[in-house]
């Protein structure tokens, strides 16, 4: 009795070791790639050493800027547009460059509307902002 031979060649792709690989890659790829973070509002806090002094010696009196909800903004309680803030602030800050800019936003208000009263103060150079959280605001009224 002949026995025949198989010559035919399965044509399989042996796919054991597939989703080791798969996940050597992923975990390759997540390890190696830096994800971009969105930068956000740059702020320098003071020395609390240095600052805090020179404020107890310096008279300062801050320019309040309100962004109500209508979008409408007032500075000083006095109404004003967007593009009112570089020339209304810039006289006061020729006079003193570390003079503070506290923004005062309504609930209501867009954030919109508030980053565009903060690029205004940024292209104005202003070098001290304060954004006061909803209970220090009650604390001065």
């Amino acid at each position: 009795m002949r026995f025949r031979k198989k010559s035919k060649v399965d044509a399989d792709i042996p796919n054991s070791s597939m989703s080791d690989i798969a996940f050597l890659l992923l975990i390759f790829f997540m390890v190696t790639t830096a994800f971009a973070a969105r930068k956000g509002i740059d702020f320098r806090l003071p020395k609390e050493s240095e600052d805090v002094e020179q404020l107890d010696q310096v008279d300062v009196k801050a320019i309040e800027i309100e962004v109500l909800a209508s979008g409408r903004i007032l500075i000083n309680k006095i109404p004003k547009n967007i593009r009112d803030i570089q020339p209304t602030i810039r006289p006061q800050l020729a006079i003193d460059p570390k003079k503070f800019v506290i923004i005062v936003v309504h609930n209501e208000a867009t954030y919109g509307d508030m980053m565009d009263v903060l690029d205004e103060l940024k292209e104005a150079n202003v070098q001290n902002i304060a954004l006061p959280s909803k209970e220090e605001i009650r604390s001065w009224m």
